[in-house]
């Protein structure tokens, strides 16, 4: 047999290397693989077929000396005939950690079983350089590359030795919300606290590992059917979200689980733990659980293509603005239009916003978009009579960096339209987000004479405190309480309520959605000052107004 260069091609077994800085050796230490990071970092170019074994191979090491060599082999013939399922050291505060040898300068080792008679060996740089992997440094759970490891170990064993296995994937929300309010010390306690719950609720053959930020993921080993990793995942998100005391504060969060089974969900650790990746991402976000599932990977692929489209989008302007009127009550004049965006994908024809806004938010387009509806939107509403106004829905992002003045006061300025005949709406959620800054900014638009309403009131949890900080000129009331308008009860309670509001303070109180005569006979008797819906007109394109506007009676700026 010639030499095998172990950079190349590993050491008996199948052909497929392990992931960088790891050996895998069977219980009578003979090597089954050698990545070429750990090649790297032994300092080996090539091995004869003497260094079969874990020992030789370690002597054979420039960097290792042979005391240091006798050590490790001790270490894990002693671990091997114990049979124990993980080797580990209990720190003080009772995190289990993988067991860790010191080898040379700048190497350490840890060694983990993964399998009756399996193991691993990850070397691991101090200099911070990318080892093999080991601990989380935060959780003391396995991190993402021994988890990648294992699992990748698990599944090269030969058929007949191979038992089935779940990869579930936990996304725990909360606790970036928790290092935003407490403090990111707090947010770390809770991260330990909830490592611990899923270790504690794991059989030992199983691992649970903290892959980045908020996310865990669990290898259950020796899985029959899909029902004993439905079992565990409904067990774990009951059990993550039960509340957590932490630094005096009782702490709440939503756990969210997708798992994979291989072989019937993938057969291959990446596959799977991007399928159980998958199943978690479409997983209830109130709290809960689901299998991968075929129809997740074309879901996937689409939103992909979407997003890529998006991008092209943005970058094109391929976007429209189409105008619903709005109309003063009780006489039914022609005060404005809102702009709603669409977008004309070139293959899928007209787009609504609520399809491709939530894309453009995750990836942080939104800015750049409302940019352009500003400035389209003063641009056409330039050209309509005097006395009509433009509404436009600014979005959180719009906020960032105090943005939002400087690109209203460009819009204006490229358009000739004069500000008081521009209405900005702002929803609750957008103060919210945008709180340390939103205000100062609509103060900063309201002092050019732009107009400020706040969208759906009614539907936040501090509506009534943001008016008392801020003297909005309109209240829009949301169309929930408009559509069970007629049935009395709450929604008639609540239009009344908001409407003599609006008359105490001076507010302009409008109502959406409205779409029957007998809701607009409501709003009347309510008395609420202004209306929009489809009952005077669905939203069209900029060069149907001409024609909208003549059937209406324009009312004079105010």
């Amino acid at each position: 047999m010639a030499d095998a260069d172990i950079g190349r091609r590993p050491l008996g077994g199948p052909s497929s290397p392990l992931p960088d800085g790891l050996l895998s050796f069977d219980a009578d230490l003979r090597i089954g693989h050698v990545s070429p990071r750990a090649a790297v970092q032994l300092g080996l170019a090539r091995v004869r077929r003497t260094h079969a074994g874990l020992s030789d191979l370690l002597e054979a090491s420039p960097r290792l000396d042979r005391d240091a060599v006798a050590s490790l082999v001790a270490a894990a013939v002693s671990r091997v005939s114990t049979q124990e399922q993980d080797i580990v050291a209990e720190a003080p505060d009772g995190a289990a950690e993988p067991l860790r040898l010191a080898g040379a300068p700048g190497l350490r080792f840890a060694f983990a079983r993964t399998g009756a008679s399996d193991w691993i060996l990850a070397i691991e740089e101090e200099s911070g350089l990318p080892g093999g992997g080991g601990a989380d440094h935060v959780t003391g759970l396995a991190d993402r590359a021994m988890f990648e490891a294992r699992l990748g170990a698990a599944l090269d064993r030969p058929p007949r030795r191979r038992a089935g296995l779940a990869v579930l994937i936990c996304d725990i929300d909360g606790i970036r919300a928790v290092n935003q309010v407490l403090g990111h010390a707090v947010g770390e306690d809770l991260l330990r606290a909830a490592g611990r719950r899923l270790r504690a609720a794991l059989r030992e053959s199983d691992l649970v590992a903290r892959l980045a930020g908020e996310e865990f993921a669990i290898l259950q080993a020796d899985v029959a059917d899909a029902t004993q990793a439905q079992a565990l995942s409904a067990r774990l998100v009951d059990l993550l979200a039960r509340p957590y005391l932490i630094a005096g504060e009782t702490v709440t969060v939503t756990p969210r689980i997708g798992f994979a089974i291989a072989p019937a969900d993938g057969a291959e650790a990446g596959l799977l733990i991007r399928r159980a990746g998958l199943a978690r991402t479409e997983a209830s976000p109130a709290g809960g659980w689901l299998r991968f599932a075929p129809e997740m990977d074309a879901r996937f692929r689409e939103l992909r293509a979407m997003e890529s489209a998006l991008r092209r989008a943005v970058e094109s302007e391929q976007f429209e603005l189409h105008f619903q009127p709005q109309v003063a009550l009780p006489e039914g004049r022609l005060t404005g239009f809102e702009a709603l965006i669409r977008w004309r994908h070139p293959e899928r024809g007209l787009v609504p916003p609520i399809e491709f806004l939530p894309i453009a938010e995750r990836l942080g387009l939104m800015g750049r978009i409302g940019t352009w509806v500003l400035r389209e939107a003063c641009r056409v509403a330039a050209g309509w009579p005097a006395g009509l106004r433009v509404a436009v829905n600014i979005a959180p992002a719009q906020f960032d960096r105090d943005g939002l003045p400087p690109a209203v006061e460009a819009a204006l300025a490229a358009s000739g339209l004069a500000a008081e005949r521009l209405e900005v709406e702002v929803t609750e959620n957008v103060l919210l987000a945008a709180q340390d800054t939103a205000l100062d900014q609509l103060r900063a638009l309201r002092g050019i004479g732009v107009h400020i309403a706040m969208d759906d009131f009614g539907t936040g949890y501090s509506s009534l405190t943001q008016l008392r900080i801020f003297p909005f000129d309109r209240l829009k009331i949301d169309r929930s309480f408009v559509r069970d308008l007629c049935a009395g009860g709450d929604a008639a309670a609540i239009v009344r309520a908001v409407a003599g509001l609006g008359r105490s303070l001076g507010i302009c109180v409008t109502a959406e959605g409205v779409e029957t005569q007998a809701q607009l006979d409501g709003l009347r008797a309510e008395g609420c000052d202004a209306a929009q819906g489809y009952l005077f007109g669905r939203p069209v394109p900029a060069g149907d107004l001409p024609d909208v506007i003549s059937t209406f009676a324009p009312a004079s700026a105010g």
